[in-house]
């Protein structure tokens, strides 16, 4: 067995994948902007909210061990192109940044600003994608890349994702996602990257 290998999601991995998933991403930009800070009650939240998407709407997830440890975590979705937002969702996007008053109003601003800039035609949408901190620069990251890329182009899928960093904007590059557009957010620049089908 290699010293780490790529196990599907099972439902008794919710809390650790979301503690992963909370570790590696709670400093991250738009984090930082959306839950004002960084600290533990920020990652906490999102720990807990990363609970609740895998509990609730996991769709496609795929796990990272080394030995019995989970080190990183993918999910996947099909979106079957343009998607409405939900009720309550277009009032606040509408209204702006100055309407925000707290990190609930904050997570829908940009959740319907994503939403919004989902692309019109059907794909798999990747995210969210993380390695433990302590385990990023080992390749774990390319791992899920190389396998979620190998997913999509079996099903012929073109593919989507979002991200907040300049450095993933490169790393994802590597895989063949283009830079389609740019959106400033809560004072943070967020990448819209595109992979064309195989």
């Amino acid at each position: 067995m290699p010293e780490h290998h790529i196990i599907s999601f099972r439902p008794e991995d919710t809390d650790e994948a979301a503690r992963v998933l909370s570790s590696a991403m709670y400093t991250n930009p738009i984090h930082l902007a959306v839950y004002m800070g960084a600290g533990k009650k920020q990652r906490k939240i999102q720990e807990e909210g990363f609970a609740r998407m895998l509990r609730e709407n996991p769709h496609e997830v795929y796990l990272v061990k080394r030995v019995n440890r989970i080190v990183g975590v993918m999910r996947m979705y099909r979106c079957e192109g343009e998607r409405e937002l939900p009720v309550g969702f277009e009032d606040l996007v509408e209204a702006g940044e100055g309407s925000l008053r707290d990190v609930a109003s904050r997570q829908i601003y940009w959740r319907g600003v994503w939403i919004k800039h989902d692309p019109p035609e059907p794909h798999s949408h990747l995210g969210p994608i993380a390695v433990l901190p302590e385990f990023q620069g080992q390749g774990i990251g390319s791992i899920m890349m190389s396998a979620y890329c190998r997913l999509v182009d079996d099903r012929s899928l073109p593919a989507y994702l979002e991200t907040d960093t300049p450095e993933n904007v490169r790393f994802y590059r590597k895989f063949r996602f283009q830079l389609v557009k740019e959106v400033e957010m809560l004072g943070v620049r967020n990448f819209f990257m595109w992979r064309g089908p195989s």
